[in-house]
């Protein structure tokens, strides 16, 4: 007889944004079961940045603190590198709510520490199953989840909402949404090098020619003598019609000709290369399956300008947490207003980002865009609100700043005015 186990809802993966929803679910004494594939600690492919906007959804978990129990230092600076070697190197500002820093965390301490925060809220976390992708209406409103064992034997779970959380390899997830609703169109590749130097109190971009319309990065190791994430994304057009491998990208980003040389010239790899894919297209309508919601990576909710993606995961999962919540109460219905509070709180960023991406994938634009920014330390602050996603790329896109651009006092008037924080 196949065990059964009860819950209210059953979320599928224990990643940021299946513990945040978890997690705020589990605080207002919802039963939740959490089924993950992996064990933890578990290794998770990721550039690791943690940007001010995931810093203060930490905090409101009450975990920075433990980030910084643990040594994590906080990074108060972005530096951007442009085509031709044009750099500008700004503090964060605090904006909307968010601090004025980030970390740099590996994703199997943050992911570790995200699972044990949700525990402790009483939710039971399951590791080492997979949720397969058969969804059965049962009994009254409840659906039945099947997960199977490592050993081959299966269980099900039946719940009143699923919360799809299974990132954008997900197969849970790809079960029940549309056909190709997330194949990945940016491909992103990082190693773990030791040896880089003059990085450690910023996080770098590189927007170097070759690398266009993406970039690279080295983001400092998180504690004091940890190895440097080191990787590059491409978007998956871009390398078919170069008709290039991304490691063959990444091996020209360690060489001698890319504006990161002097950062890398004696660095070593200490832990090999491994690529993960990112889904960069907002697509309304395919986050909400009848009782299932979809968060995070899976609803593909990325930042389309840096490809971080903790802070939408985390804002995510809470707000499915909301949906649920006003659902229990009111009735199913009202999960239909999961897909509008996406909305509210990412389509219009989201898209002007991606707009924005595409005008600085011109080598002559963002060259100037950097000198300009070099020029003027306040202006730079303003544009680093941009890539921390704490200011609206919006303010990027306006005919008159661009008109702006030849002056630099009303450029950095036009970015400094920043419209409240949605949601």
């Amino acid at each position: 007889m196949v065990q059964e186990l009860q819950a209210e809802v059953v979320v599928v993966g224990a990643g940021p944004a299946g513990c945040a929803a978890a997690y705020y679910l589990a605080r207002r004494g919802v039963d939740v079961v959490v089924l993950e594939r992996a064990t933890f600690p578990r290794s998770k492919v990721c550039g690791d940045g943690v940007a001010p906007r995931a810093v203060r959804a930490l905090h409101d978990m009450g975990l920075e603190q433990e980030l910084e129990q643990a040594g994590y230092r906080r990074i108060r600076a972005f530096r951007v590198v442009g085509s031709w070697g044009e750099a500008v190197k700004a503090g964060i500002r605090r904006r909307n709510c968010t601090p004025d820093y980030a970390y740099v965390v590996p994703r199997s301490h943050l992911d570790d520490m995200l699972v044990a925060a949700v525990r402790r809220r009483g939710a039971r976390v399951i590791e080492g199953v997979r949720a397969q992708g058969t969804l059965t209406q049962t009994c009254g409103s409840r659906l039945g989840v099947t997960a199977l064992k490592a050993d081959g034997s299966t269980f099900v779970v039946k719940a009143r909402v699923v919360v799809a959380a299974d990132g954008s390899r997900g197969s849970f997830s790809r079960s029940f949404l549309p056909r190709g609703a997330l194949t990945p169109n940016v491909i992103a590749l990082r190693a773990y090098m030791a040896g880089v130097e003059e990085v450690d109190d910023a996080l770098h971009f590189f927007l170097d020619k070759p690398l266009l319309p993406g970039y690279g990065w080295i983001f400092p190791g998180g504690r004091r003598g940890a190895p440097a994430n080191v990787g590059v994304g491409m978007p998956v057009p871009a390398l078919r019609r170069r008709k290039m491998g991304l490691r063959d990208v990444f091996s020209w980003f360690l060489g001698p000709e890319s504006v990161a040389a002097a950062h890398l010239a004696r660095a070593r790899i200490i832990d090999p290369p491994q690529a993960f894919p990112l889904q960069l297209r907002y697509v309304r309508g395919r986050r909400r399956v009848g009782p299932i919601l979809t968060v995070g990576d899976a609803a593909n909710l990325i930042n389309p300008l840096s490809g971080e993606g903790i802070a939408y995961a985390l804002e995510s999962g809470r707000i499915a947490a909301d949906a649920i919540m006003h659902a229990f109460v009111s009735g199913p219905d009202v999960l239909s207003s999961y897909e509008r509070r996406i909305d509210q709180a990412f389509a219009v960023d989201y898209l002007e980002g991606y707009a924005l991406r595409r005008i600085l994938s011109i080598p002559w634009v963002n060259g100037g865009v950097v000198r300009l920014l070099s020029r003027d330390e306040r202006l730079a602050m303003g544009a680093m609100g941009i890539l921390t996603n704490t200011i609206p790329p919006g303010r990027l896109l306006q005919p008159s700043l661009w008109t702006a651009m030849l002056s630099p006092s009303r450029l950095r008037a036009t970015l400094h005015r920043v419209r409240p924080a949605r949601g």
